[in-house]
Protein backbone atom coordinates (compact mmCIF):
# COMPACT_ATOMS: atom_id res chain seq x y z
CA UNK A 1 0.00 0.00 0.00
CA UNK A 2 1.13 3.44 -1.03
CA UNK A 3 -0.10 6.62 0.24
CA UNK A 4 0.48 10.02 -1.95
CA UNK A 5 -0.67 13.65 -1.45
CA UNK A 6 0.64 15.66 -4.41
CA UNK A 7 3.52 13.24 -5.32
CA UNK A 8 3.61 14.36 -9.03
CA UNK A 9 7.67 14.54 -8.84
CA UNK A 10 8.08 11.37 -6.93
CA UNK A 11 5.61 8.97 -7.63
CA UNK A 12 7.12 7.18 -10.69
CA UNK A 13 10.10 6.47 -9.12
CA UNK A 14 8.03 5.06 -6.40
CA UNK A 15 5.61 3.05 -8.51
CA UNK A 16 8.82 1.45 -10.84
CA UNK A 17 10.30 0.25 -7.84
CA UNK A 18 7.64 -1.54 -6.50
CA UNK A 19 6.45 -2.99 -9.75
CA UNK A 20 10.15 -4.31 -9.73
CA UNK A 21 9.72 -5.09 -6.27
CA UNK A 22 6.62 -7.22 -6.55
CA UNK A 23 7.33 -9.14 -10.08
CA UNK A 24 7.03 -12.09 -9.92
CA UNK A 25 4.65 -12.04 -6.48
CA UNK A 26 1.31 -12.42 -6.07
CA UNK A 27 0.90 -9.10 -5.57
CA UNK A 28 -1.95 -6.51 -5.17
CA UNK A 29 -0.52 -2.79 -5.37
CA UNK A 30 -2.44 0.20 -3.99
CA UNK A 31 -2.33 3.55 -4.25
CA UNK A 32 -4.37 5.62 -1.66
CA UNK A 33 -4.54 8.65 -3.04
CA UNK A 34 -5.09 11.76 -0.16
CA UNK A 35 -7.33 13.96 -3.03
CA UNK A 36 -3.68 15.51 -4.53
CA UNK A 37 -4.42 18.63 -6.36
CA UNK A 38 -1.48 17.98 -9.41
CA UNK A 39 -1.36 15.14 -11.83
CA UNK A 40 -0.07 12.17 -8.88
CA UNK A 41 -2.95 10.22 -10.63
CA UNK A 42 -2.84 10.43 -13.70
CA UNK A 43 0.68 9.68 -13.43
CA UNK A 44 0.15 6.71 -11.38
CA UNK A 45 -2.89 5.66 -13.92
CA UNK A 46 -0.96 4.72 -15.73
CA UNK A 47 0.79 1.05 -14.23
CA UNK A 48 -1.60 -1.60 -13.26
CA UNK A 49 -2.53 -0.81 -9.99
CA UNK A 50 -5.39 -0.29 -7.89
CA UNK A 51 -6.02 3.61 -6.88
CA UNK A 52 -8.44 4.53 -4.06
CA UNK A 53 -9.36 8.22 -3.09
CA UNK A 54 -10.87 9.98 0.13
CA UNK A 55 -14.79 10.48 -0.63
CA UNK A 56 -14.27 13.79 1.83
CA UNK A 57 -11.05 16.59 2.34
CA UNK A 58 -12.21 16.09 5.75
CA UNK A 59 -10.49 12.44 5.83
CA UNK A 60 -7.18 13.31 4.85
CA UNK A 61 -4.32 12.19 6.78
CA UNK A 62 -1.62 10.02 7.53
CA UNK A 63 -3.19 7.52 9.85
CA UNK A 64 -6.78 7.69 7.71
CA UNK A 65 -4.73 6.93 4.55
CA UNK A 66 -3.11 3.86 6.16
CA UNK A 67 -6.12 2.52 7.55
CA UNK A 68 -7.82 3.25 4.20
CA UNK A 69 -5.06 1.17 2.49
CA UNK A 70 -5.70 -1.97 4.62
CA UNK A 71 -9.49 -1.30 4.53
CA UNK A 72 -9.72 -1.83 0.71
CA UNK A 73 -6.30 -4.88 1.29
CA UNK A 74 -6.68 -8.06 0.26
CA UNK A 75 -3.98 -9.76 1.40
CA UNK A 76 -2.52 -12.15 4.02
CA UNK A 77 0.86 -9.33 4.30
CA UNK A 78 0.75 -5.42 3.77
CA UNK A 79 3.63 -3.67 2.95
CA UNK A 80 2.84 0.33 3.98
CA UNK A 81 5.16 2.85 1.56
CA UNK A 82 5.13 6.25 1.37
CA UNK A 83 4.97 7.70 -1.99
CA UNK A 84 8.21 9.59 -1.62
CA UNK A 85 10.20 6.25 -0.81
CA UNK A 86 11.75 3.85 -3.73
CA UNK A 87 10.99 -0.13 -2.22
CA UNK A 88 14.70 -1.55 -3.07
CA UNK A 89 14.75 -4.91 -5.08
CA UNK A 90 14.99 -8.11 -3.16
CA UNK A 91 13.51 -6.85 -0.02
CA UNK A 92 10.25 -8.10 0.58
CA UNK A 93 11.70 -11.71 0.08
CA UNK A 94 13.75 -11.22 2.91
CA UNK A 95 10.83 -9.38 5.09
CA UNK A 96 8.31 -12.83 4.22
CA UNK A 97 11.16 -14.89 5.36
CA UNK A 98 11.70 -13.02 8.53
CA UNK A 99 8.15 -13.43 9.20
CA UNK A 100 7.63 -17.07 8.63
CA UNK A 101 10.67 -17.61 10.55
CA UNK A 102 9.29 -16.28 13.54
CA UNK A 103 5.26 -16.29 14.09
CA UNK A 104 5.63 -13.84 16.82
CA UNK A 105 6.69 -11.16 14.94
CA UNK A 106 4.06 -8.59 13.44
CA UNK A 107 5.93 -6.64 11.16
CA UNK A 108 9.51 -5.99 9.75
CA UNK A 109 11.02 -2.96 8.44
CA UNK A 110 14.70 -2.58 7.38
CA UNK A 111 17.10 0.47 7.06
CA UNK A 112 15.76 3.60 5.85
CA UNK A 113 18.59 5.43 3.51
CA UNK A 114 17.83 9.27 3.15
CA UNK A 115 19.40 10.49 -0.29
CA UNK A 116 19.02 14.12 1.56
CA UNK A 117 19.96 14.84 4.83
CA UNK A 118 18.48 18.56 5.33
CA UNK A 119 16.63 18.33 8.94
CA UNK A 120 17.69 17.32 12.35
CA UNK A 121 15.03 14.38 12.14
CA UNK A 122 16.97 13.29 8.82
CA UNK A 123 20.02 13.58 10.85
CA UNK A 124 18.53 11.35 13.44
CA UNK A 125 17.35 9.12 10.74
CA UNK A 126 20.98 8.78 9.34
CA UNK A 127 22.44 8.06 12.15
CA UNK A 128 20.41 5.56 13.25
CA UNK A 129 20.71 3.66 9.63
CA UNK A 130 24.73 3.79 9.75
CA UNK A 131 24.86 2.33 13.15
CA UNK A 132 22.25 -0.33 12.94
CA UNK A 133 24.79 -3.28 12.50
CA UNK A 134 22.41 -5.86 12.54
CA UNK A 135 18.54 -7.27 12.73
CA UNK A 136 17.10 -5.22 16.00
CA UNK A 137 13.97 -5.70 17.92
CA UNK A 138 12.05 -2.08 17.73
CA UNK A 139 9.15 -0.11 19.34
CA UNK A 140 7.66 0.61 16.29
CA UNK A 141 8.40 0.60 12.26
CA UNK A 142 9.07 4.25 11.40
CA UNK A 143 9.21 4.28 7.23
CA UNK A 144 6.99 1.84 6.98
CA UNK A 145 7.19 -2.05 6.80
CA UNK A 146 5.84 -5.40 5.89
CA UNK A 147 2.95 -6.35 8.75
CA UNK A 148 1.10 -9.60 9.26
CA UNK A 149 -2.72 -9.75 8.82
CA UNK A 150 -3.22 -11.45 11.90
CA UNK A 151 -1.71 -9.40 14.12
CA UNK A 152 -3.24 -5.99 12.90
CA UNK A 153 -6.80 -7.97 13.44
CA UNK A 154 -5.97 -9.00 16.50
CA UNK A 155 -5.24 -5.13 17.23
CA UNK A 156 -8.78 -4.26 15.25
CA UNK A 157 -7.42 -1.59 12.84
CA UNK A 158 -4.20 -0.64 11.04
CA UNK A 159 -4.08 2.89 11.73
CA UNK A 160 -5.78 5.05 14.05
CA UNK A 161 -7.55 7.48 11.02
CA UNK A 162 -7.67 10.17 13.10
CA UNK A 163 -4.39 10.78 13.70
CA UNK A 164 -2.41 12.87 11.49
CA UNK A 165 0.93 11.62 12.39
CA UNK A 166 2.61 8.97 15.32
CA UNK A 167 0.37 6.24 13.30
CA UNK A 168 3.18 3.92 13.65
CA UNK A 169 4.09 4.75 17.10
CA UNK A 170 0.56 3.78 17.95
CA UNK A 171 0.44 0.50 16.21
CA UNK A 172 3.39 -0.09 18.10
CA UNK A 173 2.26 0.16 21.41
CA UNK A 174 -1.23 -1.38 20.15
CA UNK A 175 0.83 -4.60 18.91
CA UNK A 176 3.46 -4.61 21.43
CA UNK A 177 0.72 -4.47 24.54
CA UNK A 178 -1.35 -7.48 22.67
CA UNK A 179 2.37 -9.47 23.08
CA UNK A 180 3.60 -8.89 19.83
CA UNK A 181 7.04 -8.05 18.37
CA UNK A 182 8.52 -6.08 16.00
CA UNK A 183 11.89 -6.07 14.31
CA UNK A 184 14.00 -3.57 11.95
CA UNK A 185 16.28 -5.86 9.65
CA UNK A 186 20.06 -4.98 8.82
CA UNK A 187 18.87 -5.04 5.06
CA UNK A 188 17.79 -1.54 3.33
CA UNK A 189 14.53 -1.45 2.56
CA UNK A 190 13.54 1.76 1.05
CA UNK A 191 15.53 4.95 -0.38
CA UNK A 192 13.94 7.78 0.74
CA UNK A 193 13.97 11.35 -0.86
CA UNK A 194 11.84 13.78 1.82
CA UNK A 195 10.99 17.28 1.53
CA UNK A 196 13.76 19.71 0.58
CA UNK A 197 13.45 22.15 3.58
CA UNK A 198 15.09 24.06 6.57
CA UNK A 199 14.21 22.96 10.04
CA UNK A 200 12.20 25.49 10.52
CA UNK A 201 10.38 25.11 7.44
CA UNK A 202 9.60 21.49 8.70
CA UNK A 203 8.16 22.76 11.89
CA UNK A 204 5.83 25.22 10.36
CA UNK A 205 4.79 22.72 8.25
CA UNK A 206 3.83 20.37 10.63
CA UNK A 207 2.03 23.27 12.80
CA UNK A 208 0.19 24.15 9.85
CA UNK A 209 -0.89 20.77 8.72
CA UNK A 210 -1.77 19.75 11.87
CA UNK A 211 0.84 17.08 12.23
CA UNK A 212 2.13 18.75 15.38
CA UNK A 213 -0.91 18.14 17.31
CA UNK A 214 -1.04 14.29 16.98
CA UNK A 215 1.41 13.77 19.65
CA UNK A 216 -1.30 14.68 22.23
CA UNK A 217 -4.26 12.96 19.77
CA UNK A 218 -2.28 10.15 20.36
CA UNK A 219 -1.64 10.33 24.27
CA UNK A 220 -5.44 11.53 24.63
CA UNK A 221 -6.44 8.33 22.41
CA UNK A 222 -3.77 6.04 25.05
CA UNK A 223 -5.57 6.96 28.06
CA UNK A 224 -6.75 4.14 30.29
CA UNK A 225 -5.74 1.74 27.93
CA UNK A 226 -3.17 -1.09 28.09
CA UNK A 227 -0.47 0.76 25.73
CA UNK A 228 -0.82 4.30 27.89
CA UNK A 229 2.66 4.08 29.21
CA UNK A 230 4.54 3.13 25.92
CA UNK A 231 3.19 5.60 24.47
CA UNK A 232 4.36 8.23 27.32
CA UNK A 233 7.69 6.69 26.82
CA UNK A 234 7.74 7.81 22.98
CA UNK A 235 6.77 11.82 24.04
CA UNK A 236 9.25 11.21 27.38
CA UNK A 237 10.04 14.91 25.84
CA UNK A 238 6.92 16.56 26.61
CA UNK A 239 6.47 15.67 30.02
CA UNK A 240 10.46 16.31 30.71
CA UNK A 241 9.58 19.93 28.69
CA UNK A 242 6.58 20.52 30.87
CA UNK A 243 8.22 19.44 34.37
CA UNK A 244 10.84 21.99 33.31
CA UNK A 245 8.21 24.78 33.21
CA UNK A 246 6.46 23.75 36.20
CA UNK A 247 9.49 23.96 38.42
CA UNK A 248 10.45 27.68 36.54
CA UNK A 249 6.82 28.55 37.66
CA UNK A 250 6.50 27.23 41.21
CA UNK A 251 10.04 29.01 41.85
CA UNK A 252 9.65 32.10 40.64
CA UNK A 253 5.73 32.20 43.21
CA UNK A 254 7.50 31.08 45.77
CA UNK A 255 10.14 33.73 45.34
CA UNK A 256 7.55 36.38 44.95
CA UNK A 257 5.84 34.90 48.04
CA UNK A 258 9.05 34.88 49.87
CA UNK A 259 9.35 38.99 48.89
CA UNK A 260 12.72 38.17 46.80
CA UNK A 261 13.85 40.57 44.69
CA UNK A 262 12.37 40.79 41.05
CA UNK A 263 15.43 40.30 39.12
CA UNK A 264 15.62 36.74 41.33
CA UNK A 265 12.21 35.68 40.72
CA UNK A 266 13.08 36.36 36.53
CA UNK A 267 15.96 33.91 37.50
CA UNK A 268 13.60 31.34 38.52
CA UNK A 269 11.56 31.40 35.90
CA UNK A 270 14.68 31.32 33.29
CA UNK A 271 16.73 28.46 35.34
CA UNK A 272 15.03 24.94 34.58
CA UNK A 273 14.70 26.42 30.53
CA UNK A 274 18.81 27.02 30.45
CA UNK A 275 19.51 24.20 32.32
CA UNK A 276 17.17 21.97 29.17
CA UNK A 277 18.95 23.89 26.47
CA UNK A 278 22.53 23.09 28.04
CA UNK A 279 21.81 19.53 28.79
CA UNK A 280 20.95 19.42 24.65
CA UNK A 281 23.72 20.91 23.47
CA UNK A 282 25.86 18.58 25.07
CA UNK A 283 23.70 16.19 24.38
CA UNK A 284 24.39 17.20 20.87
CA UNK A 285 27.52 18.41 20.77
CA UNK A 286 26.53 21.50 19.37
CA UNK A 287 24.82 24.58 21.06
CA UNK A 288 23.03 25.44 17.94
CA UNK A 289 21.37 22.25 17.81
CA UNK A 290 20.94 22.24 21.28
CA UNK A 291 19.09 25.53 21.22
CA UNK A 292 16.90 24.15 18.35
CA UNK A 293 16.10 21.49 19.25
CA UNK A 294 14.51 23.19 22.73
CA UNK A 295 12.68 25.79 20.53
CA UNK A 296 11.18 22.17 18.84
CA UNK A 297 10.19 20.60 22.45
CA UNK A 298 8.38 23.95 22.86
CA UNK A 299 6.59 24.43 19.66
CA UNK A 300 5.53 20.15 19.95
CA UNK A 301 5.32 20.79 23.89
CA UNK A 302 2.19 23.11 22.92
CA UNK A 303 0.83 21.42 20.12
CA UNK A 304 0.47 18.51 22.90
CA UNK A 305 -1.40 19.83 24.84
CA UNK A 306 -3.68 21.40 22.35
CA UNK A 307 -4.08 17.89 20.42
CA UNK A 308 -5.17 16.53 24.37
CA UNK A 309 -7.64 18.86 24.61
CA UNK A 310 -9.66 16.96 21.74
CA UNK A 311 -11.88 14.17 22.89
CA UNK A 312 -10.70 11.13 20.86
CA UNK A 313 -13.20 9.56 17.76
CA UNK A 314 -13.87 6.16 17.11
CA UNK A 315 -10.72 4.16 14.99
CA UNK A 316 -13.28 1.58 13.98
CA UNK A 317 -15.42 3.72 11.81
CA UNK A 318 -14.86 2.71 7.80
CA UNK A 319 -13.64 5.69 5.78
CA UNK A 320 -15.92 6.42 2.71
CA UNK A 321 -13.35 6.19 -0.51
CA UNK A 322 -14.21 6.39 -4.16
CA UNK A 323 -12.34 4.00 -6.80
CA UNK A 324 -10.44 5.65 -8.88
CA UNK A 325 -8.71 2.79 -11.10
CA UNK A 326 -9.08 -0.98 -10.82
CA UNK A 327 -5.92 -3.17 -13.29
CA UNK A 328 -7.69 -5.56 -15.39
CA UNK A 329 -8.03 -9.10 -13.84
CA UNK A 330 -8.46 -10.30 -10.51
CA UNK A 331 -7.07 -8.74 -7.66
CA UNK A 332 -4.85 -11.12 -6.13
CA UNK A 333 -5.03 -12.15 -2.67
CA UNK A 334 -1.75 -13.25 -1.64
CA UNK A 335 0.28 -9.51 -1.39
CA UNK A 336 -0.50 -5.81 -0.84
CA UNK A 337 2.47 -3.38 -1.66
Amino acid sequence: MIKALNEEQRIAACLDSVMAATRGLDAEVVLVDSLSNDRTVEIASQYPIRIVQFERLADRGCGAAVQLGYQVANGEFIYVLDADMQLNAGFLAIAMKALEEDKGLAGVAGRLIDQAVRTQSDARRARLAAEQQSDIEVHELGGGGLYRRLAIEQVGYLANRWLKAYEEADLGARLRAAGWRLKRLHAVAVQHQGHAETNAAMLIRLWRNGRAKAGGAFLRAAWGRPWWDLAVRKQWYVFVNLAAWIVSVVGAMAGAIVGISPSLVLACVVASPLLLVALLALKKRSPAQGAWAWVSWQVVTVAAVLGCTSAPLDPFLPIPFKEVAVPSGAVNEGWMA
